[in-house]
């Protein structure tokens, strides 16, 4: 017979293993379905979606990039933020001290009950609630249209650059204008960490009142909306345009010559490149080509060497 304390170890392990496992698919499915937002945004700005296959390896690697780069632009910010605010509480404190026993203090410490006479912690809870959705209505109405706008940059590979709008996005994506694009996409970062927070805020304010499941959806569905477009705003703004710029050596007449090739594709049977000359995707034939080298990473738009 199992001794007591030995099945409940056993138990626990097993029920950590079971939590294990469920984290990561759990994990796993979030990197896949914002690798997948990521690559379909980017092929759609290009012009390629549907003509450039990626597996799930791809997704993965794609959501796990997103996520690092987002991190990464958070938390340095981040981190002078809360020194300041740790410099600032200190402060506080300080100051609250010297003045804790003298009248201007007194009076300070009846402040909150003076408000909390007048009205109930209920009344408190639903002037905060009516707080909280009106600046989350007003960071809506102005937050909105800077997350759509990437998404409607489409078929770049193809445009005229005589008809490109002058300082749009597509002119920036254009023109390689990375640190422009990497600030558009910081604020939309910003904007879903802000309606995050609005969210979490009025999500504990509400948590005692009734019909709270009704006074937190329109947070939730805000965040949601904000949550999937912001990967597919890093696909457009974020993703870079350079790719390999491919030569090949092959059966003669069945490979272009003198065009500058960009390999955006290797399938089994073939290659899926772009040919900047004439502005058009080709397929290459596998069993047509002898050799392919990879001559340098370089835009699909602008002159010049790796990202």
């Amino acid at each position: 017979m199992t001794p007591p304390q030995s099945a409940s170890f056993i138990e626990g392990v097993k029920s950590f293993l079971v939590w294990v496992a469920g984290a990561l698919a759990g994990i796993t499915a979030i990197l896949y379905a914002c690798g997948y937002l990521v690559t379909r945004s980017h092929l759609a700005m290009l012009g390629l979606y549907g003509l450039v296959d990626f597996g799930a390896d791809h997704f993965l690697q794609e959501g796990a990039k997103f996520f690092i780069t987002s991190a990464y632009a958070l938390l340095r910010p981040l981190l002078s933020i809360v020194v300041l605010l740790g410099l600032l509480i200190l402060m506080v404190n300080g100051v609250w001290m010297l003045l804790a026993n003298r009248p201007l203090g007194v009076w300070l410490r009846r402040i909150p009950g003076n408000f909390a006479s007048r009205w109930s912690l209920s009344s408190w809870r639903k002037l905060a609630y009516l707080i909280l959705l009106g600046a989350l209505l007003a960071h809506a109405a102005f937050a909105f249209e800077y997350f759509e706008r990437p998404l409607n940059v489409v078929n770049l590979l193809y445009a005229d650059p005589a008809r490109v709008t002058r300082g749009g996005l597509d002119a920036l994506i254009l023109a390689g204008e990375r640190a422009k694009l990497h600030g558009l996409f910081e604020g939309l970062l910003w904007g879903t960490l802000l309606a995050a927070l609005l969210t979490l805020a009025a999500w504990r304010v509400v948590s005692p009142l009734p019909y709270r499941t009704l006074m937190r959806l329109p947070f939730a569905v805000t965040l949601a909306l904000y949550g999937v477009t912001l990967p597919m705003d890093y696909g457009v703004l974020e993703r870079s345009v350079h790719y390999g710029a491919v030569g090949f050596a092959g059966e003669g007449g069945a490979l272009p010559e003198g065009a500058t090739l960009y390999l955006l594709d290797r399938r089994g049977d073939g290659f899926v490149v772009w040919n900047k000359s004439t502005r058009r995707v080709i397929w290459v034939a596998a069993s047509k080509v002898h050799r392919a080298e990879v001559r340098a990473v370089e835009s699909l738009f602008t002159k010049g060497s790796g990202p």
